[in-house]
């Protein structure tokens, strides 16, 4: 079974789940998934998860992103992008030194943002953006966030271009919006492009208008290890004996030789085999999720 990670760079005006059907249908794959959806507006970063990848999905989810965004201020809109409905304008003006010290004091750290109404969170069942085509507006709950980075590209009233490096779950339009907010202003997202996710970077995709063009085996060529999209977590490499145990997710009996709790990239020999906890307590290692397709 071939297994593995696809980077894709994603073109404006196309969904997630576009990219995903297209990947299918190229690749005769049914089981492809990815890490995290970009708004149709967007471009830039989408990693595909196929077949035994789908399973490192959370773990990206979890990884820092990198975004570019070009701010439109003095307009307000139902979606926080200018695809939407105007629904308020302001003619008032700033300088970059109001710009810098909003961002300074109000969105550097962790911070509580409330989610657009204008995306795929649920509430009771039903995701926010279907709620919101029907005229619906309903209170969401704060979520906290961290922004590491918040850099100003570029300055030209009443545009501005950020790079933003955040935590998962943070939106870039209602970043932008709550911006706007400060600055006694409103502010719309025109333009976003996801740069990176963890370690994976734009520069590495596919675009997908190549994708088409592209032979299936040039592709599957293409596709990334499962574990380098684990990097983050340290290494543990077993003699072959181990084999059986680890791949039938046997708790096994093995002293690391130092202090350590926690997940750990399990590999036998040159193989990797998955995810796998240790408890320092009792010596004890046991795979949590196996990848290998022995």
């Amino acid at each position: 079974m071939t297994s593995g990670i696809l980077l894709i760079d994603k073109s404006t005006g196309m969904s997630s789940g576009k990219c995903v059907y297209q990947a299918r249908k190229k690749l005769g794959i049914k089981k492809i998934g990815h890490a995290g959806t970009l708004d149709p507006i967007a471009t830039g970063l989408l990693p595909l998860l196929i077949n035994k990848a789908t399973r490192v999905s959370d773990f990206l989810m979890d990884e820092v992103k990198i975004y570019e965004t070009l701010a439109f201020f003095g307009q307000k809109t139902d979606t926080q992008d200018i695809t939407g409905e105007i629904l308020e304008k302001s003619s008032k003006t700033f300088e970059k030194k109001d710009l810098e010290k909003a961002i300074k004091e109000n969105f550097l750290g962790e911070i509580l943002q409330t989610p657009p109404m204008y995306s795929a969170l649920k509430q009771n069942g039903k995701k926010l953006y279907e709620l919101a085509r029907e005229g619906k507006i309903v209170e969401r709950k704060q979520r906290r966030i961290k922004v590491y980075d918040f850099e100003i590209l570029d300055f030209d009233f009443p545009y501005a271009r950020f790079k933003i490096t955040c935590s998962k779950g943070t939106y870039i339009r209602s970043l932008v919006n709550d911006l706007g907010e400060v600055l006694k202003t409103f502010a719309t997202v025109k333009e976003l492009r996801r740069l990176k996710v963890g370690n994976f970077d734009v520069k590495d995709a596919i675009k997908i208008e190549d994708f088409e063009n592209k032979d299936v085996d040039e592709l599957i060529k293409k596709l990334i290890p499962i574990d380098d999209a684990l990097n983050q977590y340290e290494k543990i490499i077993l003699d072959k004996s181990y084999y059986k145990q680890a791949t039938n997710g046997m708790t096994m009996k093995i002293d690391l030789g130092k202090n350590f709790d926690g997940l750990i990239r399990v590999y036998v020999e040159d193989l990797f085999i998955g995810l796998g906890e240790y408890k320092n307590k009792n010596k004890t290692l046991k795979l949590k999720k196996v990848f290998y397709e022995g």
